[in-house]
């Protein structure tokens, strides 16, 4: 076996001093040493939500090219690896967005959180699970607050609601450019990647691995472009595509809900003897074209238990509920039974509210709560990269697709953006590219149609990274979901066991098999007093004003 040779006294410490004299200069040159080795104070977290876990706050630069200048303030959270002697290290994470609050994501497994949160899964056994809030949202400072919301119209706007959303938006990008003119420049993916390289460095840590969702997906992919020596391992779940930010991004939903809409639909026909609203695909649309018609004419009141107030069911809220119905074919029984009554111009049968134990009313929850998802920002970090701003091609665009894809969000992102407005002109985007970081996971769901299959397809090709196909699914990210253990059994090969990533397979949760005749299912399970008309996943209700999240 061959050795080195022994080094003298004399000559170890020459080199000891050569060795520090050369870095030195490094290190003191280091424009953001004073960030890098600020001290991080933990404390328990004022949020409800938070309260199993410990929260900080890191100070960056708002402006990395002038470092010196003013500051911001981003929060973290941070649930500690269950087992110490197994510990790798830390999981940065992000739920998506752009804008989305991040902390939640280090929390366990309770009746009171969304699905995002890590705590409960395996990764949380060997990692410290970091959540963040980006700059401008959540708990983080400054807080990006344009004093207004995100106009979103439905999906096949008029020409007239289109002309009248256009003045909305360019109202709502004046209105965000006067309040916050000096922050919204530096509202961006790359710099939101910087702040998770100075979270590294503050925390003591020479490497991060990364688990992001949706838009997280590319923040991710920046990150890894911008420090490879940095990144570890990493998971990009519902991968966004590697190019084409940001308009190509969302206006792709429309091909992703017609694609929802025809599978749907062949099922509803498969089952006409039940619902009786076609025996083609062909037909079912035509039904619901008949009873979109009518709710033009005629919008359908409908009375909640205990709600004096009537929920006023139009033919707008009608095409984004069977869109978003579509989407979830493991409950596809309850829409269209629901879809059924309306139909057919018929009342729902009175039905018990249910209790849910352990989940209390949104009004009973203690304060603090955490800040929601905020879509000033989001409109900020849209605006990183161009925009067309010829009005023609996007009102050609929408009379296009408003035909082609009515369903769901429809031509909403097709119609113009605040962003179309944008008065700044943004830096370059940062390409993702991986040289010099382990390849990684990339999942991607067949019918996803917020960040379509064919994207986690192009990401995955683009950074050479195994990908996981979740077949005939149409939800949107997956990792440690319900009915998804296959693909959390495949992230936490890669990311807890150290399994070499590789392509997979996994099933989506099954269709529905047994369809619900409409007197079962309003007979049955009653519905909440917040679902609307519909189950599940479509209880958020319509995007009225409202910005759609990636």
């Amino acid at each position: 076996m061959r050795t080195a040779p022994l080094l003298t006294t004399a000559g170890a410490l020459a080199l000891a001093l050569a060795t520090s004299l050369a870095a030195a200069p490094a290190a003191a040159d280091d424009p953001l040493r004073e960030f890098h080795e600020q001290e991080v104070v933990w404390a328990p977290c004022e949020e409800h939500l938070l309260r199993e876990v410990e929260c900080a706050w890191i100070e960056v630069p708002l402006d990395y090219a002038a470092p010196g200048g003013e500051r911001a303030s981003i929060a973290i959270s941070r649930n500690r690896a269950t087992d110490p002697d197994r510990r790798r290290g830390i999981l940065l994470t992000n739920p998506g967005g752009p804008g989305g609050t991040g902390r939640q994501m280090a929390v366990g497994d309770r009746p009171d959180h969304d699905f995002s949160s890590l705590g409960a899964q395996r990764v949380a056994e060997v990692y410290d699970i970091i959540g963040m809030d980006p700059r401008g949202g959540g708990a983080s400072t400054p807080y990006l607050d344009c004093g207004t919301h995100y106009p979103f119209p439905w999906s096949r706007p008029t020409d007239e609601a289109l002309s009248g959303h256009t003045r909305a938006v360019i109202a709502t990008q004046r209105a965000c450019e006067s309040a916050h003119g000096d922050l919204i420049p530096h509202m961006t993916t790359a710099n939101t990647a910087r702040d998770m390289d100075v979270v590294r460095a503050a925390l003591g840590e020479d490497e991060i691995s990364y688990l992001g969702r949706s838009y997280g997906t590319y923040l991710g992919a920046v990150y890894g472009s911008l420090f490879p020596q940095r990144l570890d391992r990493s998971v990009l779940d519902a991968a966004v595509p590697p190019e084409g930010m940001w308009r190509d991004v969302f206006t792709q939903q429309s091909e992703g809900y017609r694609a929802n809409m025809e599978r749907y639909t062949a099922w509803v026909a498969e089952h006409d003897d039940v619902y009786g609203l076609g025996d083609t695909p062909e037909e079912v649309v035509a039904t619901f074209e008949r009873t979109r018609a009518r709710l033009v004419e005629h919008p359908r009141y409908e009375y909640w238990p205990g709600d004096p107030e009537p929920f006023v069911y139009t033919a707008d809220l009608f095409d984004y509920a069977v869109g978003v119905a579509a989407r979830f074919q493991n409950e596809w029984a309850y829409p269209t039974a629901d879809f059924w009554y309306i139909v057919n111009d018929l009342p729902y049968p009175e039905a018990e509210v249910p209790e849910e134990p352990g989940f209390p009313d949104e009004e009973e929850w203690p304060e603090p709560g955490i800040e929601p998802d905020n879509p000033s920002l989001m409109m900020a970090v849209l605006c990183e990269a161009p925009w067309p701003t010829r009005l023609s091609d996007y009102y050609a665009d929408v009379r296009e697709v408003r035909e082609y894809s009515p369903y769901g969000v429809g031509a909403g992102w097709h119609a113009p953006q605040p962003c179309t407005f944008a008065s700044h002109t943004p830096d370059p985007l940062v390409e993702p590219e991986r040289d010099g970081y382990p390849r990684g996971l990339v999942i991607g769901g067949e019918y996803d149609a917020n960040t379509l299959y064919e994207a986690s397809v192009r990401m995955a090709g683009r950074l050479d990274h195994a990908l996981v196909t979740v077949a005939d699914e149409g939800d949107h990210t997956f990792y440690g979901r319900e009915g998804m253990d296959c693909v959390t059994a495949a992230v936490d090969a890669y990311l807890v066991d150290g399994a070499a990533p590789r392509d997979a397979l996994c099933a989506g949760r099954p269709r529905s098999v047994d369809p619900l005749p409409p007197e079962e299912e309003m007979g049955g399970a009653a519905r909440a007093p917040d679902a609307g008309p519909l189950h599940g996943p479509v209880r958020e209700g319509p995007p009225v004003q409202e910005w759609p999240r990636s």
